[in-house]
């Protein structure tokens, strides 16, 4: 039996996914985005790009839920419960809906319960990956009662679903932990690269960060959270003397100013000493300490 996929909400996730799935030879797709329907400044970017994957737009989320056997909601996060609060209380012909935002855990299973009661699947679906650089087939990480149907329905065209253990939201909280560091080390690049810009220094930090952290990445996580228990008031200091010239040079160092804030709450543990100034070996020993020093 064919299946109609509909996308609840059409930017990049749901243009880069299709158009992916097109070309793996899915069939039918649609989809509804109130800001093509309203006519509004995007309306031209989403028709544009519903033409390039060949999916269909359709003018209402009722036309949408009528038509598809599997939603998936693509919205931001901020948008995601409400949309699926309105969304199940129109009659729709799908068997299961999955949510691919970064809503909160306790939002995803607010919206199974919803759609249970419907008798309709759920799937919390988190992206691992950039949608431009991998399309449909982005490491995905699902949980929910309908997380596995989804896997085995989309598994034949290329999608990379693996099961996450756990109710709905399961997956979302890994996705959000992973947020902490991948858009955390977004703006720090960006802090400083800044900085480097105005001390006519971008080409060489750009080598240099690039050498220190050509290695496998586990070994760098793994002796850089190590260190932190015995090294970090002595880079609080350093990275304090960052901030007196990046302020001398014009820029506000946001990051830099959170990163001393961090490196003294590690430094008052007071580990430096405890530990005879040698880090851990391993992160299990590092996890110890934190839990008998309450570190938070």
């Amino acid at each position: 039996m064919a299946v109609t996929l509909g996308f609840l909400g059409f930017g990049e996730v749901g243009y880069y996914m299709s158009k992916g799935l097109k070309h793996a030879g899915f069939g039918r797709i649609v989809a509804f985005d109130k800001a093509a329907a309203d006519g509004g400044p995007f309306a031209r970017t989403i028709g544009s790009r519903a033409d390039d994957a060949g999916v269909e737009l359709v003018p209402s989320l009722q036309d949408m839920l009528g038509m598809a056997d599997v939603v998936v909601s693509a919205l931001p996060a901020k948008y995601s419960l409400s949309a699926a609060r309105e969304a199940a209380e129109h009659t729709t012909a799908a068997r299961l809906f999955v949510d691919v935002s970064t809503a909160k855990p306790s939002e995803k299973r607010e919206m199974e319960q919803l759609f249970a009661e419907k008798g309709i699947l759920f799937a919390d679906g988190a992206m691992l990956g950039p949608l431009p650089t991998y399309g449909h087939t982005v490491p995905i990480l699902a949980s929910g009662s309908g997380a596995s149907q989804w896997a085995e329905m989309m598994t034949p065209f290329g999608m990379k679903i693996d099961l996450a253990e756990g109710p709905a939201g399961a997956a979302s909280s890994v996705k959000l932990v992973r947020s902490v560091f991948m858009k955390g080390l977004e703006a720090l690049l960006v802090e400083t690269f800044l900085f480097a810009k105005k001390s006519g220094a971008e080409e060489i930090v750009l080598e240099s960060l690039a050498e220190t952290l050509n290695v496998p990445f586990q070994n760098t996580a793994r002796r850089m959270i190590a260190a932190d228990l015995v090294h970090a008031e002595r880079r609080a200091f350093e990275v304090g003397e960052s901030v007196e010239l990046m302020k001398d040079l014009g820029i506000e160092p946001i990051m830099a100013e959170a990163v001393i804030r961090r490196l003294k709450k590690s430094a008052a543990l007071g580990t430096r000493e405890e530990l005879g100034g040698v880090p851990p070996k391993t992160l299990p020993e590092v996890y110890e300490i934190w839990r008998t020093k309450g570190h938070c």
